[in-house]
């Protein structure tokens, strides 16, 4: 499974801007980008983003409703 977070470099060290729970010893790939104004640059990543979002589900995926799920998450916020 992959996460992403953000995170800022302060003083030469990394600094997650919000705190997450990952175990001790995991490794971790961190891909340098600026979150600027750069329309093209802020584009291609998006276009990044969707690609790889795409390989995540396949064309015979299930649609999942309401009713399928089995156990409630306490912390999900419905809007």
């Amino acid at each position: 499974m992959t996460l992403q977070h953000l995170a800022i470099v302060k003083d030469g060290k990394i600094e997650l801007l919000e705190p997450v729970s990952i175990p001790e010893g995991t490794k971790l790939i961190i891909i340098p980008m600026s979150l600027e104004s750069d329309t093209q640059e802020r584009e291609s990543w998006g276009n990044w983003a969707l690609e790889n979002l795409n390989q995540c589900y396949g064309e015979d995926e299930p649609e999942y409703t309401l009713e399928s799920i089995k156990e409630h998450n306490p912390d999900y916020e419905r809007r």
